[in-house]
C-alpha cells in the first residue's frame, strides 16, 4: 500500500507538461509592465516630507507632552464634577473653562449603542483617554490609548479644545491644523488627477 505523500510534499510534485505549456505560453504573451515615475513634484514632495514629520516626529512628542496634562485634568474634573460617577441629566455638559461642547457620543460607545437616545447613554468617564475623546469629533474618538492609534489631527484638537495647554502652544497647533488641511486637499487634489 504505498502512502499519500504530505502535504509539504504536495508541493514539491512536478507541473504537469500540459499545465507547465499554458503558463509559459501566458507568459511569453503578456506585455511587460514597466515601472513609472511618480507624478510629484517638488511642492508636493516637501508636503509629503511634512506629513511624514508630523506622524513620526511631532506626534510622538504631542502623545509625550498630552499625557500629564490630561492626566492633571481629569483627577480634577473628577474631583470637582465627579465625571467618573456623574448620570445624566446631571453630566457636565461642557467644559467650564473653554465653554467647549462635550462630545459623549465618542464615548463608552454610546453613539452605537444609544444613537440619539441621551437619557440611556453612559456618561461615565473612567480615564484620561475617554475623558480626551469628549473633545474629539465622534469620527475621530476612535483610538484605545495615547499611542499611535491616537492620529496626530485628534492630538492637534486636545491641544486647541483645553486650556491647559500653553497659550503659544495652541496657537501652533492651530497653525498646524491649518496646513494640514492643506496638505491633504492639495495631495487629494493631485492624486485625484
Amino acid at each position: 500500500m504505498a502512502e499519500e505523500p504530505s502535504i509539504s510534499d504536495r508541493y514539491k510534485l512536478p507541473i504537469p507538461q500540459p499545465l507547465q505549456d499554458a503558463v509559459d505560453e501566458i507568459a511569453l504573451n503578456s506585455p511587460l509592465v514597466t515601472e513609472t515615475q511618480a507624478d510629484l513634484d517638488d511642492y508636493k514632495k516637501r508636503w509629503l516630507v511634512v506629513g511624514i514629520c508630523l506622524h513620526s516626529v511631532i506626534a510622538p512628542a504631542l502623545r509625550n507632552y498630552i499625557v500629564p496634562i490630561l492626566t492633571v485634568l481629569y483627577d480634577e474634573l473628577n474631583r470637582y464634577n465627579k465625571i467618573e460617577t456623574q448620570i445624566y441629566p446631571t453630566h457636565l455638559q461642557k467644559y467650564p473653562r473653554t465653554h467647549a461642547v462635550l462630545n459623549y457620543e465618542a464615548v463608552n460607545n454610546n453613539k452605537g449603542l444609544y444613537r440619539y437616545q441621551k437619557a440611556k447613554c453612559d456618561y461615565t468617564i473612567k480615564n484620561a483617554v475617554e475623558l480626551s475623546k469628549l473633545f474629539q469629533p465622534t469620527h475621530m474618538a476612535h483610538y484605545t490609548g495615547f499611542d499611535e492609534t491616537c492620529e496626530t489631527s485628534g492630538l492637534l484638537e486636545l491641544v486647541i479644545n483645553i486650556d491647559k495647554f500653553a497659550p503659544d502652544v495652541r496657537s501652533d497647533a492651530v497653525e498646524v491644523r491649518k496646513d494640514i488641511g492643506k496638505l491633504i486637499s492639495i495631495l487629494l487634489l493631485s492624486f485625484s488627477l
